[in-house]
């Protein structure tokens, strides 16, 4: 039944009101509360402590604190801070996500008594705290639920005009019994991931890492409030390699080169890390791919490759694993639009046998409702654990639990992060007591439910802390580890829902990734030994692949094309030198080309020369040439003519498995066949010469009565017998070789 009206009867008989609405049945319909317009001033409230944070009959009331900001450019006059609250309990879980920012839900009405004369005046600018109480006598509170308290702040213009300038909410369960509420169990997926900085050559692309490392940053914050606690920990194994590198010392790539990094964020990576082996040493941890490929974007431009670095980042998040006793592997983490038939059975296809997808990326198999009832249709006895067909396998669904990681990511987005530590700690109250009241009218086992926050979340203090203590401590949540859970039994199948909205990386990250990779591919092939190499630049590409440029997907593409000009710039320093002509002095003769290795590397490489008309010119192939660090070869380069003429040719060098480096170069083979013309050529003038010797010499033999006598010898002829041939028939310096 619907109580029109609650709010005209509350402001006349407030207390008999509430006392009604309290005694109703944990079914009743709320009442229709709608908010006033505030005025024009405009200020920022903010709760910053809810005490109790459970409301039972043992309890006197309940105290707010907070802070109230003048946002505006007028002055504010008698500033007062007074309760508000709601007799109606809340309905659903999906209403407790609201509250915050929909005033048409739960408004209820305000009292006068227990309010707070915070200032006379508030400056623009200036912010003042406030406490307001409400008793258990006001609240009227006696049938187990979640209801919503908060504080309007009253002001006055200049022009003398009161009026509402602003209102903060929250929610508070009132439980009778809490220690006989079911137990609810909840695991807690806790992610350690940061957007890629580490280059192949092992410097970094800027300090952000690094900073969040210090003993009062966000990353320590994480790593210390879960210390003792028993989460899942899902770690990108490249944010521990970066680590690593962080703590050895080093260097960061800047537009004017490379410069040191500072002492202080070593040591602080240093002992960052130790302390992640001293944590996870007997942990629950799940490794996941190597830099977190896109895996959605991958599959929707380019099949082969999400196929390809699916596999080799899963590989990596393996060999990662090994360290770790208690680590597993094989687990992906997907947002709602990238849990498509395609990404689950590439992923599954790879190796992967968990998936990690928000609770309405999946539905139960046989499930029917609407996409509001999708997120709920995988709960049951298993609650967020599931099983979906992918392809040729069975992967296991974790669905994360909708409403408590909503308020994970609430509150580490806050502003404020002490209020943003209590809005989060009364929603994840509220949400589990309305699990487990459910279960408890249902007589029912409440189901297991998964937290996960943002994937690389970086929360400010107190809100790790006030999110591991709000798990563990609340009465009715049996905190649980997830993979023993996942190893216990059969689950549900579930089907994909993926969600639209997602903001894949662009089609242009993932051509650069395809670049990088064909680059990389040349560049190690060429090397006598690549393997350091290629582990490298292998983890490169998968990171300019990753989820982490989603935000900023130029950052990605110069991150790949950067890295992919500078395997460019160093596969030029390979090259060879090629004469405009040559002569090939016989049928079969053979020619050098230079080959020169400018790199600090051993490289393989090999010759390829193409002929345009093989059936006039063929070239023998040429061995592969290993060559050290700086050295320059002569390659010699056998070839057989079958006609005199020109012939042109291509010499492209290329890796020792035919990858070309640079582009060919063109020649002309000049084949004179003189092998065997040149030699008759020879012989023939060799017996002119004879001849005319012969014939000098008879000559002086004849009687002296019929020659005359000279004085003198006659001189020589000028020249040489060869200049008489025909030029055609002048053997030349090749044809005698």
């Amino acid at each position: 039944m619907r109580l029109a009206g609650l709010r005209a009867l509350a402001a006349v008989c407030a207390p008999a009101a509430a006392l009604g609405i309290g005694l109703l049945a944990p079914g009743t319909a709320a009442a229709v509360e709608t908010a006033p317009d505030a005025a024009a001033l405009t200020a920022e409230a903010t709760l910053t402590g809810v005490s109790p944070g459970v409301l039972t009959p043992d309890d006197d009331g309940i105290t707010l604190t907070g802070t109230v900001t003048n946002t505006g450019d007028e002055p504010m006059g008698r500033v007062q801070a007074l309760p508000r609250f709601s007799t109606n309990r809340v309905e659903s879980r999906d209403e407790l996500r609201a509250i915050g920012t929909d005033e048409e839900l739960y408004w209820g009405s305000r009292e006068s008594d227990g309010f707070d004369p915070i200032a006379d005046t508030l400056e623009p600018g200036q912010a003042e705290t406030f406490t307001v109480t409400l008793s258990r006598q006001q609240l009227g509170f006696d049938a187990d639920g979640v209801y919503v308290v908060g504080v309007d702040i009253l002001a006055t213009t200049a022009e003398g005009e009161r009026a509402r300038v602003t209102t903060s909410r929250t929610v508070v369960p009132w439980i009778q019994s809490p220690d006989e509420l079911p137990s609810v169990p909840v695991a807690m997926l806790w992610p350690l991931a940061a957007r890629p900085s580490l280059l192949p050559d092992g410097t970094l692309t800027d300090e952000t890492l690094a900073e969040q490392l210090a003993a009062d940053q966000s990353l320590t914050a994480v790593l210390e409030a879960a210390a003792e606690a028993p989460v899942t920990w899902a770690v990108d194994p490249d944010l521990l390699d970066t680590v690593s590198v962080l703590a050895d010392g080093y260097s960061v790539t800047t537009p004017e080169g490379s410069i040191e990094g500072s002492q202080a964020n070593t040591d602080a990576a240093l002992a960052w890390r130790e302390r992640f082996d001293q944590v996870t040493q007997d942990a629950d941890v799940w490794m996941l791919p190597y830099a977190l490929p896109d895996v959605g974007a991958l599959d929707e431009h380019d099949p082969a490759l999400a196929t390809a670095l699916t596999q080799e980042s899963l590989a990596a998040s393996e060999t990662a694993a090994e360290p770790l006793p208690s680590a597993t592997s094989g687990v992906a983490w997907l947002d709602g639009g990238s849990v498509t038939e395609g990404v689950l059975t590439t992923l599954a296809d790879a190796g992967t046998e968990t998936v990690v997808v928000p609770s309405g990326a999946v539905q139960a198999a046989d499930d029917e409702a609407s996409d509001d009832e999708a997120g709920e249709a995988a709960s049951g006895e298993n609650g967020a654990l599931g099983q979906v067909s992918a392809g040729d396998h069975t992967l296991s669904v974790v669905a994360a639990d909708a409403g408590l990681s909503s308020a994970i990511t609430d509150a580490a987005a806050a502003d404020d992060p002490t209020a943003g530590a209590v809005d989060l700690q009364q929603r994840w109250i509220a949400e589990t007591a309305m699990v487990a009241l459910a279960a408890a009218a249902d007589d029912t086992e409440p189901p297991l439910l998964v937290a996960a926050p943002p994937l690389r979340w970086r929360p400010a203090d107190p809100i790790p802390q006030s999110l591991v203590t709000a798990w563990t401590s609340s009465t009715w949540v049996e905190p649980v580890g997830l993979t023993d859970r996942i190893d216990a039994g059969e689950a549900p199948e579930v089907t994909p829902a993926p969600s639209d909205g997602t903001a894949l990386l662009p089609e242009a990250n993932v051509a650069a990734t395809a670049q990088l990779r064909d680059d990389t591919t040349q560049y190690t092939t060429l090397l006598a030994d690549p393997e350091d190499v290629t582990t490298a630049l292998d983890h490169a590409t998968l990171r300019s692949a990753s989820t982490g440029w989603r935000d900023n997907p130029e950052t990605g593409v110069s991150y790949a094309r950067g890295i992919g000009e500078g395997l460019t710039q160093r596969i030029e320093q390979v090259s060879i030198t090629v004469p405009e002509s040559v002569t090939l002095s016989s049928r079969a003769g053979a020619f050098p080309l230079t080959v020169t290795n400018d790199l600090p590397e051993a490289v393989n490489v090999r010759l390829e020369v193409h002929s345009e008309n093989p059936d006039r010119l063929r070239v023998t192939e040429i061995e592969t040439q290993e060559m050290a660090p700086g050295e320059q070869k002569l390659v010699e380069v056998t070839a057989e003519a079958a006609a005199n003429g020109r012939v042109p040719i291509e010499v492209q060098l290329t890796t020792n498995d035919g990858q070309p480096i640079g582009p060919p170069v063109a020649t002309v083979v000049n084949a004179t066949e003189y092998g065997t013309i040149g030699w008759v050529i020879v012989g023939g003038a060799g017996a002119l010469f004879l001849g005319a010797i012969v014939r000098r010499t008879l000559r002086n033999r004849r009687p002296r009565r019929r020659r005359r006598r000279r004085s003198d010898p006659p001189a020589p002829a000028d020249g040489s017998i060869l200049d008489e041939l025909p030029t055609e028939a002048r053997p030349t310096q090749e044809a005698t070789r």
